[in-house]
C-alpha cells in the first residue's frame, strides 16, 4: 500500500502518533471525542476496576470488579480514561463488536516445551492482561508505537499450570478482513524503538484530519482556519474565495465523515 509523507506544523505535529495506530485505536480516537460518551466515562471510579502487577512477569493485570453496563453500551469491556490517547488509553473492545481482532487459544504447555507467542513479547513489550466482568481474557500489547489488542480462549492465562498460545486461524468468514487486522499485528514485533516519520495512507490521512477537525470545531474554529491547519494557508488564499470550490467540498467531506464516526459510525467502519 502507497504511504506518503506530510507537511506538518506546531499544530499538527502531535497528531502525528495516529499514523501508527490500528483501526481499533482509531475508533478509540473517534469514540473519546464524543460528549455523550465522556459523560458516561466521567461515572467511572477507580473501584470498578483492579489493577496489579503479576508475581512473576512484567505484566499489568486489570480485572473489571462491577457489572460494565455503560462501556458495554459503546463496545467496550469497561471504561477507560477518555483523556488518555490511542496508545496510552487501556481501550478493549468486546469480541461482540471486534470479531476480526487476533486470538490466540491457550492449551496446556507440556514440560520443556516452549511458547513462541510468549517469549516473543513478553521480554520486550509492555503487556496489560484484562478479564472483562464474564471472565473473558484479552491482552494488549504495546511497543514500537503501535498497541495490538489480543482476545484469548482456551485455558485461562492466569491459570496455575503453564500454558501455550497459538494464533487462531481465521475462517472463511470475513477472511480477508481478519487477515488484514494479523497482518497490521505482525507490525509490532522486533526490538527497539520505532523512531520513523509519519507515514499516512489515503485512509488514514482522512482520518487524522477527522480527527484534526473535531478538534478545532471543539475549539470554536471556523471551517476556513480548519483548512488552513490542513491544507496550508496558501491553498486556502487561493481555492476559499470560490463558492462550491473542491477544497470547500473536500472539508465538508471530512467535517461529516468525522462526525459520523465520533457517533457510532466506527463501530461498523473501523471495528465491524
Amino acid at each position: 500500500m502507497k504511504t506518503f509523507t506530510l507537511a506538518t506544523s506546531a499544530d499538527t505535529a502531535p497528531y502525528d502518533y495516529l499514523s501508527r495506530l490500528s483501526l481499533d485505536r482509531w475508533a478509540w480516537e473517534y469514540v473519546r471525542r464524543n460528549d455523550d460518551f465522556r459523560d458516561d466515562a466521567a461515572s467511572r471510579t477507580t473501584a470498578d476496576v483492579s489493577e496489579k502487577m503479576a508475581p512473576c512477569d512484567r505484566i499489568r493485570l486489570l480485572r473489571s470488579l462491577v457489572p460494565q453496563k455503560l462501556a458495554e453500551r459503546w463496545g467496550l469491556v469497561f471504561m477507560p480514561d477518555p483523556a488518555l490517547n490511542g496508545l496510552e488509553a487501556d481501550a478493549v473492545w468486546s469480541h461482540f463488536v471486534f470479531p476480526d481482532q487476533v486470538e490466540v487459544n491457550c492449551t496446556p504447555r507440556r514440560p520443556g516445551q516452549g511458547c513462541n507467542i510468549y517469549d516473543s513479547t513478553v521480554p520486550y513489550y509492555s503487556i496489560t492482561h484484562v478479564t472483562d466482568s464474564a471472565a473473558r481474557e484479552y491482552i494488549l500489547v504495546r511497543g514500537k508505537g503501535c498497541v495490538v489488542q489480543v482476545r484469548c480462549t482456551g485455558m485461562s492465562l492466569l491459570s496455575i499450570e503453564p500454558v501455550r498460545m497459538k494464533i487462531q486461524t481465521p475462517d472463511l468468514i470475513g477472511l480477508e478482513r481478519k487477515l488484514k487486522v494479523q497482518k497490521e499485528a505482525l507490525r509490532i514485533f522486533g526490538k527497539g524503538p520505532d523512531t520513523s516519520a509519519a507515514r499516512w495512507t489515503k485512509t488514514t490521512q482522512i482520518l487524522r484530519n477527522g480527527v484534526i477537525a473535531l478538534d478545532c470545531l471543539k475549539d470554536g474554529m471556523s471551517q476556513r482556519e480548519i483548512a488552513s491547519l490542513l491544507y496550508g494557508p496558501a491553498t486556502v488564499a487561493d481555492d476559499w474565495v470560490v463558492d462550491g470550490s473542491a477544497l470547500r467540498a473536500a472539508l465538508r467531506y471530512v467535517i461529516r465523515k468525522a462526525e459520523g464516526l465520533r457517533d457510532g459510525g466506527y463501530l461498523v467502519e473501523l471495528l465491524g
